[in-house]
């Protein structure tokens, strides 16, 4: 009795969730120097919007010397707009890095349970010799994924941001 009231529950929120916006167009189709006329309707799924990634870093700027290795911390979270109880796969992205740093993730991917708090190491090093006081900007994206329906349910992207100063 159990199982069919899951299923029930499941295909009726599968059901009530799913919006669909039918679109029917005309299309030029060339064959062979004739044109046909051909109807097609396109079926889009809209997501729902299901919760967010959060992140913040240890530090927003650091100063890193010509040799040196520096090492930030970055707390992510993920933070359901509903009620969940399965977890999401969260991705760290690096969006925007200057050329002459490199940046390393210890943990690009990892799963995250709802309200769990990962902590991710970023580390950084001058990988070509600039002028001290080069300042540049180093952007991250946190990209979440519900393994549950994961083209209809949505998670927010965040970013967080950090400046990287060369000294030394």
């Amino acid at each position: 009795m159990k199982g069919i009231v899951a299923t029930a529950i499941f295909m009726a929120f599968t059901l009530l969730s799913t919006i669909s916006v039918n679109t029917a167009y005309s299309e030029k189709v060339g064959i062979e120097n004739s044109i046909n006329d051909s109807n097609v309707i396109r079926t889009l799924t809209l997501p729902i919007p299901w919760g967010k990634m959060e992140a913040d870093l240890s530090e927003e700027a650091i100063k890193i010397g010509r040799y040196d290795m520096e090492t930030v911390k970055m707390n992510i979270s993920y933070e359901p707009y509903f009620l969940q109880f399965f977890p999401v796969f969260a991705e760290i992205c690096l969006i925007d890095v200057p050329p002459w740093l490199s940046v390393t993730i210890s943990t690009p991917r990892f799963s995250l349970q709802p309200g769990e708090v990962k902590v991710v190491n970023i580390y950084l090093k001058i990988k070509e010799d600039v002028e001290n006081g080069t300042k540049g900007h180093v952007k991250f994206e946190i990209k979440g994924k519900n393994i549950f329906l994961p083209s209809l349910l949505e998670i927010d992207s965040c970013y967080v941001s950090l400046v990287a100063i060369k000294m030394g």
